[in-house]
């Protein structure tokens, strides 16, 4: 027995026979009416609609055989569909493609094989109607056109099936691609909402919803006017030159807040109406971040202009003392004051510039250069302590932390940074052995819930002159000892302060000592749109 070799459209076939939705379905009469016409004409015991697959010769409709199915080996329909007209087979018996067929040899005993090729229009070959019998006969003209015509009505009945199989792909196609649209729309962060050609908003996705203060129904009917408080009369017409894109605007929600945004808005044509969709974002944050910037690059750029001078003076030290050393001999007690001198000068030097790099990184990273976690406020302090011990101070310093406090939350190496230069100045201000008290408490930052960190001396005190000015760079509020500083330890703190959506607290009385009081945001306690995120 020689099995048919498969269509060169194999794949293909077999795809389109899979979406006609065909397959292992129940009784047709629509079929089932041509099978039994077929066998009644043509005077045969046998008559079926098959449809060819990848391993069987399933049975649509049949007349005189009791069975679903049979393997596509055996089949003769897997030859019929080769071609392009009748395959007629005369006497199966001594055909030697099927004399050994189990078919054939055993029951049902065919002899006699007729079948047209089912097509869809598309031109894919699925099967056949074919006609059989246990007796060799022939099959002339007049008997081939008859079984042509016959497989012409079916091949209208698949081109129907294919047809709504086509409908229903192309409707399951369109509402995954809704479904798909609307997950994305639900899921972008930014707000989309589509108007109609008079400019009433007709949808708005979840990101709008929340942007604009309220659920759809509440904003659908609403004109654009409504939210967008420029511009908006202008819009249509701007569009006749095409998309516009990322302007800038004033926005405002349902309760009347307003907010900045950037958007861009389209034409489209719907059912043939003229519709727009726009797409906006909240850049108030983005503005914040701008503005600090700029305020940053000022700030360079004056903190740059003033660090020149103030590097000048013991850079002038260091050079001036040094060339004394080289060019005159001095007797060992006035060259090691000399050293001495511009060691410290050095000192000064390497101060000015450290605190100059890290105010300038502290600026320039802002909030999203901040490793932020929740910090447990005693080993906090307890780092803070440690970077101050060589100053062998730490013996003045009491601290007192409330029982259950909770954590703060920032980033452990500014917060210190900040800390250490509280201390520092409690230190440097304050006379030896006098103490320095340090307490931890709950407080409130607004309504949200904060720990405190007071830091408290009996130094010299400040004027409130001076406490106005204590935040500005390279401005120093002693004047009365002879205690040297860069005069950015406190541009640094309240910088670092700033970022932790902190605030400070000072109380100082000249001539009695200094109180600083941090308050810096509990965990589970931070603002929604902070860095603490």
């Amino acid at each position: 027995m020689l099995e048919a070799p498969l269509p060169p459209d194999e794949a293909r076939r077999l795809e389109v026979l899979r979406d006609l939705g065909l397959l292992d379905t129940a009784p047709d009469e629509r079929f089932d009416r041509i099978t039994r016409l077929a066998a009644a004409l043509f005077g045969v015991p046998m008559a079926f609609v098959t449809l060819v697959d990848s391993e069987r010769n399933w049975f649509k409709s049949r007349v005189g055989l009791d069975l679903d199915a049979i393997p596509r080996s055996f089949a003769f329909c897997a030859r019929a569909i080769l071609e392009r007209d009748v395959l007629v087979i005369e006497d199966a018996g001594s055909d030697p493609r099927y004399a050994d067929n189990p078919y054939v040899t055993g029951a049902p005993h065919v002899r006699f094989y007729a079948g047209h090729p089912l097509a869809t229009p598309d031109g894919s070959c699925l099967g056949t109607l074919c006609v059989l019998d246990t007796a060799p006969r022939g099959f002339g003209a007049r008997e081939r056109r008859l079984l042509a015509d016959l497989a012409a009505v079916l091949d209208g009945e698949f081109a129907q099936a294919w047809a709504a199989a086509r409908r229903e792909r192309a409707e399951q196609l369109q509402r995954a691609q809704q479904a798909w649209l609307e997950t994305v729309l639900e899921c972008l962060p930014d707000g989309v909402i589509t108007l109609d050609a008079s400019g009433f908003l007709l949808s708005a996705n979840p990101a709008a919803q929340r942007l604009l203060g309220g659920p759809e129904v509440a904003l659908v009917g609403r004109p654009a006017q409504h939210f967008v408080l420029e511009r908006a009369a202008g819009l249509a017409a701007g569009l006749r030159a095409g998309p516009i894109l990322e302007q800038v605007a004033t926005a405002r929600r349902l309760d009347g807040a307003t907010f900045p945004i950037e958007f861009s808005l389209s034409a489209m044509l719907l059912g043939g109406q003229r519709h727009y969709c726009a797409v906006f974002r909240d850049i108030a944050r983005r503005q914040e971040e701008q503005a600090r910037l700029e305020a940053v690059d000022a700030r360079r750029r004056k903190n740059f202009a003033t660090a020149t001078h103030e590097l000048r003076t013991p850079m002038a030290s260091v050079l001036g003392f040094s060339e004394l050393l080289l060019k005159r001999d001095f007797d060992p007690a006035t060259s090691r004051e000399l050293v001495e001198i511009i060691h410290r000068q050095a000192g000064v030097l390497v101060t000015l510039v450290n605190q100059l790099l890290d105010l300038s990184r502290i600026e320039a990273g802002g909030k999203e250069a901040l490793r932020v976690a929740p910090l447990d406020v005693a080993d906090l302090l307890g780092r803070a302590l440690d970077a101050i011990e060589g100053l062998g101070q730490n013996g003045r310093i009491g601290i007192d932390i409330d029982v259950g406090l909770a954590p703060v939350v920032g980033d452990a190496d500014r917060l210190q940074m900040a800390l250490v230069n509280i201390l520092n100045n409690s230190i440097k201000y304050s006379a030896p052995g006098t103490p320095i008290a340090v307490r931890a408490f709950a407080s409130q930052n607004g309504k949200l819930a904060a720990v405190a960190i007071r830091i408290s001396d009996q130094g010299i005190g400040m004027t409130p002159e001076q406490q106005q000015r204590i935040y500005e760079a390279f401005y120093r509020a002693d004047t009365v000892t002879t205690t040297q500083g860069s005069g950015l330890g406190m541009a640094i703190f309240k910088e670092i302060i700033d970022l932790h959506n902190g605030t400070v607290e000072i109380a100082s009385v000249l001539g009695k000592g200094t109180a600083v009081t941090v308050i810096l945001p509990a965990a589970g306690a931070v603002r929604p749109n902070s860095a603490h995120r």
